[in-house]
């Protein structure tokens, strides 16, 4: 498996994971210019709108996956955010910002809840 299908795989199992865990799915892979973000979701209980950073990491890659959550990655997603929320009558609501990391082959999710 190349790191393109990793990254869909990880992906593929955070979505279950969210949707297991009470939350609405709004977007996925959504764009704005040149900022992705991964998955947007809604968790039921609280409203709260939640952009999740997923990172994929197989055994023996250096480091935590969070850890590639850097301030520079931390900036895009708060400018993609704004610009979700912006387009999408967001503005207002509670929102805060996840990080899942997936790790493989074992497929384990970590789900790193206000991450940042």
């Amino acid at each position: 498996m190349n790191t393109a299908e990793t990254g869909r795989l990880g992906e593929e199992l955070a979505v279950r994971h969210l949707k297991r865990s009470g939350y609405r799915i709004l977007a996925k892979n959504w764009r704005s210019y040149r900022h992705e973000i991964d998955v947007i979701a809604r968790e039921r209980s609280t409203g709260t709108v939640v952009f999740v950073e997923v990172k994929t990491r197989t055994a023996g890659s250096y480091g935590r996956p969070a850890d590639a959550v850097d301030a520079n990655k931390q900036r895009f997603l708060r400018l993609a955010a704004e610009s979700w929320l912006l387009q999408n009558g967001g503005i207002g609501q509670p929102a805060r910002f996840d990080v899942i990391e997936v790790l493989m082959p074992e497929q384990r999710i970590n789900h790193i809840v206000n991450a940042f």
